[in-house]
């Protein structure tokens, strides 16, 4: 099990972007840390969902207190209950003879944060039950209610109701913590934010102090990528252009061509046909394509452009990627 216990590392000033989708965020964040509610936060992997609650519990009045933070995912199922609640001495084979204390009582008078709730046992799932229920716990081989005051947030990485209907998630646990739900939505579906959160993962994350040129930015943004990985999978892509880059600034041909490989036939699809001017543009880079056997790297010497140009020429008009001959 992993579990650290400190203050709150970040408020709502450090969630970067200004979309209308992330604003809503932000107000729905705010009133959670006001009201104090069990909370729901919802959302793809790398979509900020920790973040956003550490910076309702750094809002909420319980701010000076205790901010405990749990991966379900690796909480033993046949530990989870006695870690959560601590043990009476002899509790069971191994345990200590002192009582033990468990993360309840770390989180008491602060924020208990369960981080993937869908990864839970059972088991710990009717801890947290009765804790939203009674605001107290069994210790195990204990037969005295231990009071408890802590606020519950918690993500899941998949929708409420397929949560519940797998099976993942108690039905009432959910009902529980569905006070108040924060879906967080997918950097493909607020691509205004992308550019905010790349310039800080180049400055605090990637340490990049070389110049970023306005095409670069273009490009990030309008690509038909799905980023997957959210946040974790731009950093990725910023990484990989940095490697790339001979010059110590960051151009449009140092992305990597897999931002529009995939899904880029069908984004090119939706778009309006290009004017006469762009289709001549292509037509001659058929002809030179055609004269190199599709071999793109002698086909972009020919032009004298940057090979991933190429691909991103051919992407926008929905084409795919030539084979060679």
């Amino acid at each position: 099990m992993q579990a650290a216990t400190w203050k709150a590392r970040y408020s709502f000033e450090d969630i970067l972007g200004d979309s209308e989708p992330l604003r809503q965020v932000r107000w729905l964040g705010r009133r959670a840390a006001e009201g104090g509610y069990p909370t729901l936060i919802v959302g793809e992997s790398g979509t900020g969902k920790e973040l956003l609650a550490h910076a309702i519990h750094s809002a909420s009045p319980q701010c000076d207190g205790p901010f405990v933070a749990i991966n379900c995912g690796t909480l033993s199922a046949e530990l989870a209950v006695a870690e959560l609640c601590g043990y009476e001495p002899g509790a069971f084979t191994g345990a200590d003879r002192h009582q033990r204390t468990g993360l309840l009582d770390a989180a008491s008078g602060g924020t208990l944060f369960l981080d993937e709730l869908q990864d839970m046992a059972p088991g710990p799932q009717s801890v947290l039950l009765r804790v939203l229920e009674t605001q107290s716990f069994l210790r195990v081989g204990g037969t005295q209610p231990v009071g408890v005051s802590v606020r519950v947030l918690a993500t899941l990485n998949i929708a409420v109701e397929d949560a519940e209907r797998r099976g993942l998630v108690r039905s009432d646990l959910l009902y529980r913590l569905n006070c108040l739900t924060i879906d967080i939505p997918p950097l493909r579906d607020r691509r205004a934010d992308i550019r905010p959160i790349a310039e800080k993962s180049l400055r605090e994350e990637l340490h990049f102090l070389g110049e970023v040129t306005d095409e670069f930015w273009s490009e990030l943004e309008t690509c038909p990528h799905s980023w997957p990985g959210n946040a974790r999978g731009l950093r990725n892509v910023l990484l990989k252009a940095i490697l790339a880059s001979t010059s110590g600034r960051l151009v449009a041909d140092d992305l990597p061509r897999s931002l529009w490989t995939q899904r880029a036939v069908a984004a090119a699809a939706a778009r309006p046909a290009p004017d006469g001017e762009a289709a001549e543009d292509m037509a001659a880079l058929r002809a030179v394509l055609r004269a190199n056997r599709n071999n793109v790297s002698a086909a972009a010497r020919r032009l004298g452009i940057h090979r991933s140009t190429v691909y991103r020429r051919l992407a926008r008009n929905g084409e795919r990627e030539p084979q060679e001959s």
